[in-house]
């Protein structure tokens, strides 16, 4: 009996010396994970995310290379990054379809729609409520092609407002006074006209999107609930002008820009005037003295913008620190892409191309007039549309009113 006592008594105090090693066991641990002030400094797993570009090249060297600092200033989130440059947005839906879908996915402003309408992109705002997200340093017309029914669905990190580069030299030696930013188009077109000799046109517009001469009298192809526009009494206004500019032989015909291309014939002197992007080069390839302004309006100064965006997934499995990795990784790309779609990020304009000085101030005002489209779901079917029955019937002189019904039933069979 004195032998169980003793036997009993031994495992008792051994038990006991085990559990109080134990707890100076993990009471020495738990101080390690404590700085000086108690707070506990424990390094847990970053949550892992992939962002889809379609950037190759140096421009994937970069974005890489920004991303990479991002991964190092986080102890929340580790950023891959996924290059698809060829056939991006086909092989995009095949992963997507394959239960596959990155967190993160650029997209340019045409397809955020047809995305979210497929139940692929997840709502930002309550997740980005979380981040210091400042939803009042956008330019509206950039943040407004991530939206859907007034929700948000993705950052633009780029756009580029349409401005009206042209030739100094030939303003100047045809006796014309350059665009001042007041131009209507009627202006552009007598403009034009003087600029226009053998072998050499005063403008180009083959390359502007049809819209921007529809809002530029207030009107549309879809309005904002997905409505058609085209034949609202501003719409025609739009058309109008777009076909009397391309009749009126101060432009080349579409087949001769195409064949030479447009930024060429700018660059070569072929053209006195392109409309195109804010960041485009032409300061840099051009031989001559470059001037922009703002591009000629109708009753409203608006303009078109190139916008690329980031879309969060669905799928994503911790949107929290998914919406804090996409807003820094937002914020950090305005640092490096020209022009930023934010009035804090537009000032890096000149720190990250100098050449563009001169005209801060110009692309500025563009910037806060400048829009992307009313898209709709199936807005690849709609373009294609209005390429066929509403575009190249205009440029040929065909009947205005007649074009414009047969487009718009045609969108009514794609709506259908």
């Amino acid at each position: 009996m004195k032998f169980w006592k003793s036997t009993l008594s031994l495992v008792m105090i051994l038990s006991l010396s085990a559990m109080l090693m134990s707890a100076c066991g993990s009471n020495s641990n738990e101080s390690k994970n404590k700085d000086t002030s108690g707070t506990n400094t424990a390094t847990t797993e970053k949550v892992k995310l992939k962002v889809t570009t379609w950037a190759g090249a140096d421009e994937l060297k970069e974005f890489e290379d920004l991303v990479n600092k991002l991964n190092a200033d986080s102890n929340e989130y580790s950023i891959e990054v996924q290059s698809i440059p060829s056939d991006y947005y086909q092989k995009l839906q095949t992963m997507i379809a394959g239960k596959q879908a990155p967190d993160f996915m650029w997209l340019s402003q045409e397809y955020v729609p047809q995305y979210e309408s497929m139940g692929v992109l997840a709502p930002l705002d309550e997740p980005l409520a979380k981040t210091d997200f400042n939803q009042d340093d956008y330019f509206p017309g950039a943040l407004d092609v991530g939206k859907r029914d007034n929700q948000l669905y993705a950052l633009p990190w780029i756009s580029q407002p349409y401005v009206l580069y042209y030739n100094q030299d030939m303003f100047d030696k045809a006796g014309v006074n350059a665009p001042d930013g007041t131009w209507t188009w009627d202006d552009f077109i007598e403009a034009g006209k003087k600029l226009t000799t053998d072998g050499q046109w005063g403008a180009l517009i083959n390359n502007m999107p049809l819209p921007m001469f529809l809002w530029s009298y207030g009107g549309d192809v879809f309005d904002k609930d997905g409505n058609i526009t085209l034949n609202s009494p501003e719409s025609m206004k739009g058309l109008e002008m777009y076909q009397k500019i391309a009749k009126s032989g101060v432009v080349p015909a579409r087949t001769q820009a195409d064949s030479m291309g447009g930024a060429d014939m700018f660059k070569t002197g072929k053209v006195a005037m392109f409309v195109g992007g804010a960041g485009d080069d032409f300061e840099k390839t051009a031989n001559f003295k470059v001037g922009m302004s703002l591009p000629s309006k109708g009753s409203q100064e608006v303009t078109f913008s190139w916008i690329g965006v980031t879309a969060m997934s669905k799928t994503t499995k911790n949107p929290e620190i998914a919406a804090k990795a996409l807003n820094d990784m937002t914020n950090a790309i305005h640092q490096w892409k020209v022009v930023s779609p934010t009035k804090t990020g537009f000032d890096e304009i000149t720190k990250i191309r100098p050449e563009k000085e001169y005209a801060v101030d110009t692309i500025r005002k563009a910037s806060e007039v400048a829009r992307g489209f009313s898209n709709q779901p199936k807005q690849s079917e709609l373009d294609a549309a209005m390429w066929d029955k509403l575009v190249q019937p205009l440029e040929k002189g065909e009947d205005l009113q007649k074009t414009v019904d047969s487009t718009i039933a045609k969108f009514n069979e794609i709506l259908k």
